[in-house]
């Protein structure tokens, strides 16, 4: 089970990891291609301008005037290779020294029209444009040939290049963080999980031990009947009585565990009516006042409700059955019971209490889990199977009510249960 465990938990941890790990590097990828394309779509709205104005043969001087001249507008940044038929640049006295770094460009006329990225043989940086200039053009030096808008984007580059390795640093630290992360993520979310799992393990070997138990007694007094086929029944009234016992202890037993079990998978229906609480109640604790006297046991009710309530009568009634018949097993001679039904808060209250063996208080939270008894010693005696609180529990659940185990001082138990008032708005006719 340690080594399913370790799988799972390893198998979680690498889904989280990759999981972070995809989420970083899109994000990344995104972040990258959106800054990348910001710093280079001003250097294209640029080169987009010049093109117009080239055609327009307009250039806007800084103070504003339009000039129609036959060389390029001054900017530091742009230059402009102008290729005769040939594809040879014939303004190269027009570029100086600049014209040194960009003899590596070569006319590529399938490049007409289209943003292009160049890298010259120093290995600067530029952005392209090539133009087909009109013969018409009023500009005799550009008109009829390709001119080439280049701008020098070393700058930008360099803040891409360093923009990038930032974020592959701070990528690879989130991404640590994030093993981290993973770590102590698929170990807190595995702790349900083992938890479940334990309870899962727990519950089908109480549910084996708890029929193995009675169909173990059964089998036994069957066989000792089968030496016995001439015995009269009377001669062998007891093992018949105990086999009948078992067989209805499994039965309730079955019935138990088809509820809890129809309840784990969301089967069971709760079928809410409105309902008078107070008679309702009397008529659930009636039967009980009578058992206590049978046991010399003292029996006391006070039921303090009006109005009607939207609930479950017949998971309502499981449910008092369950706690009253508690109450009347784990009591002796001499012991009272008592019930108590009253309004507090804005909310409906029952009360079952006794003066019997009681509950550690260090126990009380764990009443409510499945097969659990505080004395296992007694669970023959009573003839419980400790399924009865954990159907309660949920019965209480699906009320969206709560329950609280007190100590009944001096001595005993003190079940106090909890529900929301729902009011019932009346039929017009």
């Amino acid at each position: 089970m340690k080594v399913v465990n370790h799988k799972q938990q390893i198998r979680l941890f690498l889904t989280e990891l990759i999981s972070f790990a995809v989420i970083f590097l899109s994000l990344g990828t995104i972040v990258y291609l959106s800054f990348q394309h910001e710093i280079y779509r001003n250097v294209d709205q640029g080169l987009e301008m010049k093109r117009s104005q080239l055609l327009l043969r307009q250039f806007k001087t800084k103070a504003g005037h339009v000039q129609h001249k036959d060389s390029p507008p001054p900017d530091f940044r742009i230059n402009f290779l102008i290729y005769n038929n040939k594809g040879k640049v014939i303004n190269t006295q027009m570029l100086g020294d600049t014209y040194d770094l960009l003899t590596g460009i070569k006319l590529n006329r399938g490049q007409k029209g289209k943003i292009v990225s160049l890298t010259t043989a120093d290995g600067s940086k530029f952005r392209s444009l090539l133009v087909k200039v009109p013969a018409s053009n009023g500009s005799t030096m550009y008109a009829g040939r390709y001119v080439q808008i280049i701008q020098n984007i070393d700058s930008e580059d360099q803040a891409v290049q360093s923009f990038r390795n930032v974020l592959i640093l701070t990528m690879l630290f989130f991404w640590l963080l994030s093993i981290l992360l993973s770590y102590l993520l698929s170990r807190w979310n595995m702790r349900p999980i083992l938890k479940s799992w334990q309870q899962q393990q727990d519950f089908v070997a109480n549910a084996a031990h708890e029929l193995r138990t009675p169909l173990t007694i059964i089998q036994s007094k069957m066989e000792l009947l089968l030496t016995k086929p001439n015995d009269k029944i009377i001669n062998q009234m007891e093992p018949i009585a105990l086999s009948l016992s078992e067989t209805r202890r499994l039965n309730q037993l079955t019935r138990d565990l088809l509820m809890l079990a129809r309840s784990d998978s969301n089967m069971m229906q709760v079928i809410r009516q409105p309902t008078p609480m107070a008679d309702f109640l009397q008529q659930v604790i009636a039967p009980y006042s009578e058992i206590a006297a049978s046991q010399d046991k003292t029996f006391t009710a006070q039921i303090d409700l009006t109005g009607a309530q939207m609930v479950d009568q017949k998971q309502i009634h499981q449910l008092l059955v369950i706690l009253l018949d508690n109450a009347l097993k784990y009591t002796q001679t001499g012991d009272q019971i008592g019930f108590k039904a009253y309004v507090r808060n804005n909310r409906w209250q029952v009360e079952v209490v006794d003066t019997g063996i009681g509950i550690a208080p260090e126990n009380r939270k764990a009443v409510f889990e499945r097969f659990y008894r505080e004395d296992k010693s007694r669970s023959r005696q009573t003839g419980g199977n400790g399924l009865g609180l954990a159907i309660a529990k949920w019965i209480i659940d699906s009320h969206q009510g709560t329950v609280k185990v007190l100590g009944n001082e001096p001595q005993g138990s003190r079940f106090v249960l909890s529900f929301p008032i729902e009011h019932i708005k009346k039929e017009l006719h």
